[in-house]
């Protein structure tokens, strides 16, 4: 089943990366051809116009002829794509009356109805002072300086309007196609618009434009016109309205909020993380003292009844056999009062002493069960230093289990003790040259399987060794840890967004 979900995901991953890279590459392909200016001559004609989209005014187009039949100010027809950039626009126009203003827009996005009302640049004639304007508006007016055109500006005459926009540079003229009366202007911004649609726009009056015309263009087409401009206008940078708008401050505050929110929600998570991790070391110290301190008791009770078994049904019982009992008896409730005494120990050190100094540890467990009658070494190799409590508790348990084990049953001569820091791992070796015996993993006794239960815990590798008459050999190796629970948290957060992951995956 873990398999199978594992090969769910897999495939789903594949298909969502390969989804996403196909459309990747139509976005791009998407991009790059709507960002050629093609070289198109408009035909002007009613079964074209659903290729231009009127903001405004009412637009119609007969015979090769656009017609704006509307005195709305700041009517536009548009067309094209808002990728395109550089590109040279021709056409003719003429005014059907006076008081009026028409032209073209260049590079135009975000149109909306109304004068000004869209981000680009227009281009065009006025009939109030016979000039050629160009400027920029961007939901306002910035004006260059108008340009007269000689013999003004008639109704009823055609003009021929060109405009060039290449980089940050627009360049337009315009010439009277009955008297070849021509002028010319040239505009740089230097943080301009770079890309933009292109339309027709009308102001106050009805205007009529033909021969639309669009090309890619080049430097060299920009500075054909610009070379008839007798100077080069220079927009103003404007500064840009205040940020701190009512708006602004709503998402800036909003945001700061949702922020604190997040980090109180992770701030209770880690302190829940915490508390639960806390826990488990409590439970976990609280089997520690059940398993070793009940063992004992129970010992105790089991020898101080057989004492007074013998005293009560037996009258001439001997001196000796129950001055032995309660030996044993005596012997169980120290070593009870022993673990009791290191466990508490455990709980009310912040850094025990057992921390630093595991083998002295051990060596006082070994000489103080043998006695001068069997020989204990031991030895430290590599750099020693401070282990985390969970893992010094582990090899002290195993350490002193396996010296145990060896005085009780081995009956050997030396008792060798080794503690090894390598790297990032600590390794503890306990040897015996005593008579050894048959290990089997499956017939392992209470002892051992404690041992290797906590080897589990600190995540160690137990290895026994050992076989008749050629002593034993117990090592444990495990990983240092350091930062203990902040290591566990980082474990249990990557657990359970894998969880998370996992079912929604499922889901």
């Amino acid at each position: 089943m873990s398999f199978g979900k594992s090969r769910w995901r897999r495939g789903a991953a594949i298909w969502i990366a390969s989804a996403f890279i196909l459309f990747a590459a139509w976005w791009i392909h998407r991009r790059v051809v709507d960002s050629i200016v093609p070289h198109r001559a408009y035909p002007l004609v009613a079964a074209e116009q659903n290729q231009w989209q009127a903001v405004g005014g009412k637009w119609e187009m007969i015979d090769g002829i656009v017609y704006n039949n509307s005195y709305e100010r700041g009517a536009k027809l548009l067309t094209g794509s808002s990728y395109w950039r550089n590109y040279t626009l021709k056409t003719d126009l003429r005014f059907s009356g006076t008081n009026a203003d028409m032209g073209v827009v260049v590079r135009t996005n975000d149109e909306r109805e109304g004068t000004d009302t869209y981000d680009g640049y227009y281009v065009g004639v006025r009939t109030l002072d016979g000039t050629l304007v160009l400027g920029r508006s961007d939901f306002g007016w910035r004006e260059a300086r108008p340009v007269l055109i000689p013999g003004g500006v008639q109704p009823m005459i055609w003009y021929r309007l060109v405009v060039t926009a290449y980089g940050c540079d627009i360049a337009a003229s315009v010439v009277n196609l009955k008297t070849l009366q021509s002028a010319a202007t040239a505009l740089h911004e230097p943080y301009c618009l770079a890309s933009g649609r292109i339309g027709l726009r009308s102001l106050n009056a009805g205007g009529m434009w033909r021969n639309i015309s669009v090309a890619p263009a080049s430097l060299n087409d920009y500075l054909a016109i610009r070379r008839q401009a007798a100077y080069l206008e220079r927009l103003e940078v404007l500064p840009g309205p205040p940020w701190w708008t009512p708006w602004h401050a709503v998402l800036l505050f909003g945001g700061i909020f949702a922020v604190m929110l997040v980090l109180q929600l992770f701030y209770f998570r880690m302190r829940q993380w915490k508390s639960n991790t806390i826990m488990r070391e409590r439970e976990r110290f609280a089997h520690e003292i059940h398993d070793t301190m009940a063992q004992s008791f129970a010992g105790i009770g089991y020898q101080i009844q057989g004492i007074r078994h013998r005293l009560t049904s037996a009258e001439g019982a001997e001196v000796m056999e129950i001055t032995a009992q309660l030996n044993v008896a005596y012997q169980l409730v120290r070593k009870c009062h022993e673990e009791a005494s290191r466990t508490i120990a455990m709980l009310g050190s912040r850094s025990p002493s057992f921390q630093e100094n595991v083998l002295t540890a051990l060596t006082d467990i070994a000489t103080g069960i043998a006695g001068t009658q069997i020989r204990v070494v031991p030895e430290l190799r590599g750099n020693a230093g401070s282990l985390n409590l969970r893992l010094a508790d582990a090899l002290l348990h195993i350490g002193r289990e396996a010296i145990v084990n060896a005085i009780s049953y081995a009956e050997p001569t030396l008792l060798q003790l080794t503690l090894s820091y390598a790297g990032d791992q600590v390794e503890l070796v306990v040897e015996d040259n005593g008579c050894g015996f048959d290990y089997k993993p499956e017939s392992a006794g209470f002892g051992i399987l404690g041992m290797q239960k906590h080897a589990r815990d600190v995540g160690a590798s137990l290895e026994i060794t050992s076989s008749p008459e050629s002593g034993t050999r117990v090592s444990v190796k495990a990983a240092l840890q350091h930062e203990r629970l902040r290591t566990r948290i980082f474990l249990e957060t990557k657990a359970r967004l894998w969880k998370i992951l996992g079912q929604a995956a499922a889901g």
